[in-house]
């Protein structure tokens, strides 16, 4: 019998690429706010006999052998060190399938969602056979960052694991010693649910690059960028009242107010086609849409009120974006 585990993508609203250590520490305002999304990955997990087989159903790639094979095979290393990570070679051989609602270079934190739901589904299956690992989401969450990371060999940020295990909306902050997230999934989040439209642009991209360019020059001490970076984890910071409170427009004010000092710090953030589709919202009555990730294509959110739904994603449409069948997702890893 299959263990399925799957994990929901995440959009932020405020505070990407300060949920990067060591910039959680050397800000002084950083908080980040971002909401999970039913563009899910799934990872089911069953017993194979003799043999693994991991097959990635997106990218068309299989790994077939024994332990070692697993281990030595480059074209898929994320899951093999995941597997290395919480499983063992004494332990049963088995079938891995891994499936991706969301696009390629979307924005999203794709690969940081599907990492969680891996590890989620093996921590299961430990579960099944009377072998397992308790950890707590904290620990679970730095341990699969700490993979990914030396995987990509580049900083990640902790924000896009925490969306995937705990879906809802998440106020994310950096206390000394750890991270602290709070997640709602009240009644509120029906109406962010209601005027959310996931847009693709039908360009993908590579947050790493853009995050570890910003990152270089916090770590230079140049002024313009700390500064930039602080007034952002402040509007954060005050988004997380007004989440709390349900204030939706003023969040919205808010997160466009950080979206535009994301625009001073990454030149090439918004691209000809993303422009198109921002335009295109806002001349046909939408609230705000921005990039998600740190954008340069990839997947937009969009935030329309439902009676400018339909007009807006026509809009949309014919500025050249995709609409994606994705929304709110009031759960996290299940």
């Amino acid at each position: 019998m299959a263990i399925i585990a799957r994990s929901p993508t995440r959009v932020d609203l405020a505070g990407g690429t300060l949920d990067i250590a060591p910039l959680t520490r050397i800000l002084q305002h950083k908080t980040t706010v971002n909401f999970g999304i039913t563009l899910d990955a799934q990872v089911s997990v069953s017993a194979c006999g003799e043999g693994y087989r991991i097959k990635s159903l997106d990218q068309g790639l299989e790994l077939i052998g024994s332990w070692a094979d697993v281990m030595e095979n480059t074209r898929l290393p994320l899951f093999s060190k995941l597997l290395h990570c919480f499983w063992h070679n004494q332990l049963p051989a088995l079938e891995i399938e891994v499936r991706a609602k969301s696009p390629a270079g979307a924005g999203l934190g794709g690969s940081s969602c599907l990492a969680i739901a891996f590890a989620s589904a093996l921590l299961r299956a430990r579960v099944e056979i009377g072998l397992p690992l308790h950890l707590s989401d904290g620990k679970l969450v730095q341990t699969v960052q700490d993979v990914e990371t030396g995987v990509i060999n580049v900083p990640t940020g902790c924000q896009d694991y925490w969306g995937g295990l705990r879906g809802g909306i998440n106020l994310i902050t950096y206390p000394l010693g750890g991270t602290a997230v709070e997640t709602l999934r009240g009644t509120d989040i029906l109406a962010l649910k209601e005027m959310l439209i996931l847009c693709y642009s039908g360009v993908s991209r590579a947050s790493g690059k853009n995050n570890w360019a910003i990152f270089n020059k916090a770590f230079e001490g140049d002024k313009t960028t700390l500064s930039i970076l602080n007034e952002m984890g402040l509007i954060a910071t005050n988004m997380a009242v007004a989440v709390r409170e349900g204030a939706w427009k003023d969040v919205f004010k808010m997160s466009e107010a950080e979206w535009n000092l994301r625009v001073k710090l990454w030149s090439d953030i918004e691209t000809s086609e993303t422009r198109a589709i921002a335009q295109a919202a806002k001349s046909n009555g939408a609230l705000f849409s921005r990039i998600c990730g740190a954008g340069g294509g990839g997947v937009m959110a969009i935030f329309a009120e439902p009676n400018l739904q339909d007009k807006v994603r026509q809009a949309l449409v014919s500025a050249g974006g995709k609409i994606l069948d994705g929304t709110v997702s009031l759960e996290g890893t299940v």
